[in-house]
């Protein structure tokens, strides 16, 4: 019997709001991205736009923590999956402080 694949939550607007964040791992601002955890997804698909957190880009003479973390720079497979855990949740409440529409029913 095969089960219906569950289609992940897409909210643009969360993710730009999320970029706007300083980096949750160097705390910059100004060069942040949403990333999204490689937790809770399914073969070349992302996990829900509604678990991203923000990390900085590349920019010139320093390599954002955004490709550190997707390289495992600095971190094993095991450190990665629990600081994705902790950047959801320290970002999801972020958003539940701000009112995100996203997480008013959640809080």
């Amino acid at each position: 019997m095969l089960f219906p694949k569950s289609k992940p939550v897409r909210a643009t607007a969360y993710l730009r709001w999320v970029a706007t964040l300083p980096c949750a791992s160097c705390q910059i601002e100004g060069y942040t991205q949403a990333a999204h955890p490689n937790y809770g997804r399914g073969l070349g698909q992302k996990a829900s736009d509604l678990d991203a957190f923000p990390l900085c880009c590349t920019r010139p003479g320093h390599m954002g923590c955004h490709v550190m973390h997707d390289q495992l720079i600095d971190c094993t497979l095991e450190q990665r999956r629990g600081l994705e855990r902790v950047y959801t949740a320290r970002t999801q409440a972020m958003a539940r402080e701000a009112g995100r529409r996203e997480f008013k029913e959640a809080a």
